[in-house]
């Protein structure tokens, strides 16, 4: 008889679980330095507060009078949220309610999104994580966001961070494959349906050499890109050509680059010709119907007078009728073929489809 309550007591101190001030902690072997009141727990560790926040380590320790489990080498956690922290030698301080860590990690979460830290702290009883040191997140869109210092909500699905650096590689935001659309600002706020961008810089223009300034990009003092409307939104925003200021405008938006009709500003771009030097072109859509557009554009240069373009597209049944017209002021700078006086057109143009004889098909420009 007595030698089985020996066995049955060795059986819970060594392979059951262990209660610690609300940590549930199990593993496949236990042991317990009653001098240094540390128990080492190893192989299968799992434990649980009271939180539902799940700690999964081959190796790990628990100093009862600090209320401590600190894992060795790898560690998997599962927040109470769903989160998932894939890294190593993590802290469990359960006094203070905060798991933590001094070595890299990988944040999974309920989105898919990873987010790769050199360290973090998460608070059990906020559900909030924070981070400093070089941080990247990837999305599922496969755009990467580089930041010094983050916070997680979990609660809200939100993710804050400062020294910004985006770089949207979804092919939906690009207009054509050369665009490299970029926001790098102060600070950033990420949620599902929007992001909020301070004191930001944006453009779609590829790379320069030597990190050069883009040909064109826009500032503000607010930036808000909108998933639901898929539009983006400044405020105090200001247009720049190689960096020098072009226009203002306290409020501006337009549709983002995956939407393909909607009244708003388009991205401007950038232009240099022999003739009339370096130029950027803003324009703006107007979709009257569902049949039926008209695009105004605005050709700004440096050392000419501005060029005002439109374009008036209809489509009926069987027939396309473009009307393209412009005007401008003239040449600034006159010579033997630049010759002064004011530009305008007017081109109009329609085809027309239909079948002839034995159903063959034709066309009527």
């Amino acid at each position: 008889m007595k030698n089985k309550f020996i066995l049955i007591l060795f059986f819970i101190i060594h392979l059951g679980p262990l209660w610690a001030e609300n940590l549930n902690i199990e593993s496949s072997s236990i042991s317990i330095e009653k001098k240094n009141k540390l128990t080492i727990f190893k192989d299968n560790v799992i434990a649980k507060d009271n939180k539902n926040n799940k700690f999964l380590a081959d190796y790990a320790e628990y100093y009862k009078d600090l209320n401590l489990l600190i894992s060795k080498g790898d560690t998997n956690l599962t927040t109470s949220e769903g989160f998932e922290v894939i890294g190593s030698n993590i802290t469990f301080d359960n006094l203070k309610n905060i798991i933590k860590s001094s070595d890299s990690a990988v944040i999974i979460d309920k989105e898919k999104n990873k987010i790769y830290l050199e360290r973090f702290e998460y608070s059990t009883a906020n559900k909030f994580f924070k981070s400093t040191g070089k941080i990247k997140v990837i999305d599922v869109r496969n755009n990467i966001y580089n930041f010094s210092q983050i916070y997680i909500d979990e609660k809200k699905r939100e993710i804050i961070g400062s020294d910004i650096k985006a770089f949207l590689n979804d092919k939906n935001f690009k207009i054509h494959d050369k665009n490299k659309p970029r926001v790098f600002a102060n600070t950033v706020s990420i949620k599902n349906t929007n992001s909020e961008f301070d004191k930001s810089i944006f453009t779609l223009c590829d790379y320069r050499e030597n990190d050069k300034c883009p040909p064109w990009s826009v500032q503000a003092s607010n930036m808000r890109h909108d998933n639901k409307k898929k539009t983006i939104y400044y405020d105090n925003a200001l247009i720049k050509v190689y960096d020098i200021p072009i226009f203002y405008f306290p409020k501006l938006s337009h549709p983002d680059p995956s939407v393909d009709r909607r009244t708003g500003f388009l991205p401007p771009s950038f232009t240099d010709t022999k003739n009339l030097g370096e130029g950027i072109a803003i324009p703006y859509y107007w979709n009257i119907g569902k049949d039926r557009d008209l695009t105004f554009t605005n050709k700004l240069f440096l050392d000419e007078h501005p060029l005002f373009l439109g374009e008036y597209r209809q489509a009926f049944k069987n027939t396309n009728l473009i009307f393209d017209f412009g005007y401008s002021e003239g040449y600034k700078n006159t010579t033997d073929t630049k010759t002064a006086g004011s530009k305008s057109h007017f081109f109009s143009k329609i085809i027309n489809n239909f079948q002839g004889k034995n159903n063959s098909d034709n066309n009527l420009k």
